[in-house]
């Protein structure tokens, strides 16, 4: 890694009320723009592994961090509608005409509500097992689900007590901590985790994003688990969901709903995956990416 490097992995820029808005670089400076959006809990360091693999097809990934993860202040913002406008801010700072917007997880909702603001902007929508509108289909998921994304995480008091319970393990047993995301994962995922280096990508994300505090991740739960106030219908971008249909993380029904919502989105599911796939699949997710500049 070379000092250029180092300094790719930990921008920042200025908002305009003065906030810093921590980012990082992966793949070819030069190539067409991404901007890639991080999971709950998370921070820019998530997509160090598809650097390479960003590299060889001439894609320049731009991972920001949302208020409170990482290098970023802190912000309350009401809606998901308002917390575009970081991305927004960001994709005018570095000039980008257009682009596309991945978004992992729990960086769906930010990701579809960026495309929302800017329509004309945006190439294409890839959505990886993604947080769906939980509000929208709360009948239909699983009574984990339903008691995890309705009930304790629209508590700020339960988030937050489960989020600085996460951070103190992985700052002195990390292995548990691990151990305990690996417990909720499907059999799927278990041989993916037990990768070294996805292990150490996941550690270093997570660790990284919750450094300040849990005041980001608190946020994710709290702007993407209530209604999200976005017409999913208007939302008129080429558009792709990938989801795994083992996901015992996020309710893949969900994902499935946001898929039949977007007009212009094509669902992908990949029979016996689970949360995690995409670690060790990002060629396949920035191939898709690279089409769609063609």
């Amino acid at each position: 890694m070379t000092l250029s490097d180092t300094d790719r992995y930990a921008r920042v820029h200025r908002c305009a009320d003065g906030r810093k808005l921590g980012y990082a670089e992966f793949g070819d400076p030069d190539g067409a723009p991404v901007i890639a959006l991080h999971g709950t809990p998370g921070s820019r360091l998530m997509f160090a592994l598809a650097d390479q693999a960003a590299r060889e097809r001439g894609l320049r990934l731009i991972a920001p961090e949302r208020p409170g993860y990482g290098l970023s202040d802190a912000k309350d913002f009401p809606t998901l509608h308002d917390a575009a406008a970081d991305i927004i801010s960001l994709a005018d700072s570095l000039n980008l005409k257009d682009f596309a917007l991945i978004g992992v997880s729990g960086g769906g909702p930010f990701a579809i509500a960026a495309a929302a603001s800017m329509p004309d902007r945006v190439k294409l929508l890839a959505l990886i097992s993604p947080v769906g509108p939980i509000a929208e289909v709360v009948d239909g998921i699983s009574a984990w689900h339903r008691h995890l994304f309705t009930e304790l995480a629209l508590s700020p008091f339960a988030c937050g007590s489960f989020f600085w319970g996460l951070k103190a393990m992985l700052a002195v047993a990390p292995q548990f901590a691990y151990a305990g995301l690996k417990h909720h994962a499907s059999e799927a995922d278990h041989v993916l985790l037990e990768r070294e280096e996805v292990r150490e990508s996941l550690y270093e994300a997570i660790t990284e994003g919750l450094r300040r505090g849990v005041d980001g991740a608190v946020q994710d739960l709290q702007l993407y688990c209530r209604p999200w106030g976005l017409d999913l219908g208007k939302i008129d971008v080429p558009s792709i969901v990938w989801q795994g249909s083992d996901d015992t993380i996020v309710p893949a029904e969900a994902a499935y709903y946001l898929a039949q919502a977007l007009p212009q989105c094509s669902l992908h599911v990949r029979r016996g995956d689970g949360h995690y796939w995409v670690f060790g699949q990002f060629e396949m997710v920035l191939d898709a990416v690279k089409a769609s500049g063609r």
